[in-house]
């Protein structure tokens, strides 16, 4: 009986093995990946300065959980992350991302910039290897989210001069 019950656990551990899929990322794999990640202040994220956030899931199911997180290179490959294997749980065709940067080393706070897309990508299942996240070949762009101080200080100079144009 014991021998069954070890062999019917085996079995759950590797039908939940089969159950995920996994995808490789990284912005650099010439010639069909380079997608320089740029800010879009002019700045080119580096080292530890910044961390990639990945969030997704299955293909159509609308649900972004974290995935993963990864840093960048510096000096000439400034712009570049350090390329990892992600897996998605309960993917085995394809999985949708997005793309968030942080400032700094983790995801604590609200992303410091955000891309306005939608990756779908093909996941491989085991014993399949994982295929690269599509990424293109062109310089990726993350729009900068202004810090709410800096739009309470922008609404306040503006409520301050509509109150001295009403005075006068």
């Amino acid at each position: 009986m014991k021998k069954l019950i070890l062999a019917a656990a085996a079995l759950m551990v590797s039908l939940a093995a089969y159950g995920q899929g996994q995808f490789v990322f990284n912005n650099r794999i010439p010639p069909d990946v380079t997608a320089q990640f740029k800010l879009s202040d002019g700045t080119i994220p580096q080292g530890t300065d910044y961390t990639v956030q990945l969030l997704g899931g299955p293909t159509g199911s609308g649900t972004f959980n974290q995935l993963a997180t990864t840093d960048f290179r510096t000096g000439a490959a400034a712009g570049y992350v350090n390329g990892i294997t992600v897996t998605v749980p309960g993917a085995t065709t394809s999985a949708d991302v997005k793309l968030a940067i942080f400032k700094g080393v983790g995801t604590a706070g609200s992303a410091y910039a955000t891309l306005n897309q939608t990756f779908t990508t093909p996941v491989g299942v085991a014993p399949n290897p994982p295929p690269n996240m599509p990424l293109g070949t062109s310089a990726l762009t993350f729009q900068v989210i202004p810090e709410p101080t800096t739009l309470a200080l922008g609404l306040l100079g503006l409520g301050s001069l509509l109150f001295i144009r009403r005075r006068k």
